[in-house]
């Protein structure tokens, strides 16, 4: 117990990046997918301390499978059957 005065302070907040993706992790260059902080995630620019490591967890399997996809389609153009 401690009678004097509490401090108060703001939450400490992370400022993320500002890549803008589709709903499948895709920038506006071809082929770069991206994930996590980089992008900002579903919070924008700004997001609580804690959160980051679900958003990443989440976007970037996301991005691992659009990536994957990509690269078959693309593989798929040059090695036609």
């Amino acid at each position: 117990y401690h009678a004097g005065p509490a401090m108060i302070r703001p939450f400490l907040h992370y400022q993320l990046g500002g890549f803008r993706i589709d709903a499948e992790c895709r920038s506006s260059l071809p082929g770069l997918f991206l994930a996590g902080e980089i992008t900002g995630g579903l919070h924008g620019k700004n997001r609580l301390m804690g959160n980051g490591l679900t958003d990443s967890l989440v976007h970037g399997r996301r991005a691992g499978f659009s990536a994957a996809k990509h690269a078959r389609a693309q593989h798929s153009r040059k090695h036609p059957a």
